[in-house]
């Protein structure tokens, strides 16, 4: 007999040129915690995680130093804070830089960063009463 639930989306990756450095902007940035790591003599890993119930984000780091091209087949990474405006100058103070400005949709308020090596975060403040998922389906 096969299980008809469809697969669960748990963990999603980055891959990044300096995982030590890295690693220290998510913790400091967002709050993750290094979870886990992989050593293995082709790559680096390193798992962080975020509360209870956020997807785990794996930052892949080659060893052999090869560059990066971040494309443009890929939408930002996307966070809900409670206090945009804090959780924003916690990310810039950790080294992320603001694209654009702060910008209000609908009941949400939203800004971009962009990581040090250029991945954009989506950090998205809903207002009372509104949910991200139920603003999602409406968009």
């Amino acid at each position: 007999m096969t299980d008809p639930s469809p697969a669960l989306f748990t963990f999603f990756k980055l891959t990044v040129s300096d995982i030590e450095s890295t690693t220290r902007f998510f913790v400091d940035g967002f709050g993750m915690t290094h979870a886990d790591t992989v050593d293995t003599p082709q790559f680096r890993e390193h798992m962080m995680t975020g509360k209870k119930g956020s997807a785990t984000m794996v930052l892949f780091q080659w060893k052999d130093e090869r560059g990066l091209e971040n494309g443009n087949g890929y939408g930002p990474v996307g966070m809900i804070t409670r206090t945009l405006e804090a959780d924003l100058a916690r990310a810039i103070a950790a080294g992320a830089r603001q694209k654009g400005e702060t910008i209000s949709f609908g009941p949400a308020r939203i800004a971009f960063v962009l990581t040090p090596d250029g991945h954009e975060i989506e950090m998205m403040q809903m207002s009372a009463g509104a949910t991200a998922a139920g603003e999602a389906t409406a968009r």
